[in-house]
C-alpha cells in the first residue's frame, strides 16, 4: 500500500465516521419527537433527508477521486501517446487532467450542491425552533387567557413548556448534521488534493514529454540544430 492510498484509507475512515455520527443524532432527536411532537419530527426527518442528499454526493465525489488514484497508479510503461492512458481517468476529469498535463491549471469538477446544503441544515433547524417557539407561546397565550384558576393554568402551560423544550431538538439535529457533512466535505476536497499532488509529480517525470512546455523545448532544439546545421550545409555546396 502506498502512502497516498493509506493517508485517503484514513481519510475515508473519518468521512464514514463523521456520516455514522449524523444520522446517529438524527435518530437520537428524532426519537425523542415520536409521540410528543409531529412538526417537530417532520424538521428533523428532513433535516436527515437533506444531510444524505449531501453525503450522498460526497461519496460520488469520493469515488471519482479513487477512479484518480487508481488511474494515476497505474501509468503503462513505456507511454507513446496520452491518448492511451486518458481513457483510465474518470470521464468528468478527463479533460481537466489533460490540460494539467499539458501544463495548463484547468479547473477540477467539485461538489456542486453539499457547499449550500451545509447552510441549509442549520437555517432548518433554526426554522424548526423557531417554528416551535411560535406554536409553544400560542398555546401558552390560550392558557393564560382561557382560565382564571392558577393551578388550571399551571396544569395548562406544562404542555407548552414542554414543547418548547423539544423544539430546540432541531436546532440540536441542523447544527449537529451540518458540522459533520462540512467536515465530510474537507475530508473529501483533501483526499481530491492528494490525488492532484499524485497527478503532478507525475506530470513533472513520466508524462512530462506530454506538457506543452517539453514539447516546446523539443521544437527550439529541432530549430537549433537546423541552424547549427546551415553553416556546414553552406560549406559542403561551396
Amino acid at each position: 500500500m502506498t502512502p497516498n492510498t493509506s493517508a485517503s484509507a484514513s481519510l475515508r475512515a473519518l468521512s464514514w465516521f463523521a456520516l455514522f455520527t449524523g444520522l446517529g443524532v438524527v435518530a437520537w432527536v428524532a426519537s425523542g419527537f415520536v409521540g410528543t411532537s409531529a412538526f417537530a419530527l417532520g424538521m428533523t426527518l428532513l433535516i436527515g433527508f437533506v444531510f444524505r442528499g449531501g453525503a450522498w454526493e460526497l461519496r460520488r465525489f469520493g469515488q471519482t477521486t479513487s477512479a484518480l488514484n487508481a488511474a494515476i497508479g497505474s501509468v503503462p510503461q513505456p507511454l507513446d501517446q496520452l491518448a492511451d492512458w486518458l481513457p483510465r481517468v474518470p470521464a468528468p476529469l478527463q479533460t481537466a487532467v489533460r490540460q494539467r498535463v499539458e501544463g495548463e491549471r484547468g479547473a477540477f469538477p467539485g461538489p456542486a450542491l453539499t457547499p449550500y446544503l451545509i447552510g441549509l441544515l442549520v437555517m432548518l433547524g433554526m426554522l424548526g425552533t423557531f417554528l416551535g417557539m411560535v406554536v409553544t407561546f400560542k398555546g401558552a397565550v390560550f392558557a393564560l387567557e382561557g382560565s382564571a384558576d392558577l393551578t388550571a393554568i399551571r396544569a395548562a402551560l406544562v404542555a407548552p413548556i414542554k414543547g418548547l423544550g423539544l423544539s430546540f431538538g432541531t436546532s440540536v439535529a441542523g447544527v449537529a448534521t451540518s458540522a459533520m457533512l462540512g467536515l465530510m466535505a474537507t475530508l473529501a476536497r483533501r483526499e481530491r488534493s492528494q490525488a492532484l499532488r499524485a497527478l503532478d509529480a507525475l506530470s513533472s517525470t513520466t508524462l512530462r514529454p506530454f506538457s506543452a512546455a517539453h514539447q516546446r523545448q523539443q521544437s527550439f532544439d529541432a530549430l537549433q540544430r537546423q541552424a547549427d546545421a546551415m553553416p556546414v550545409a553552406a560549406q559542403h555546396l561551396q
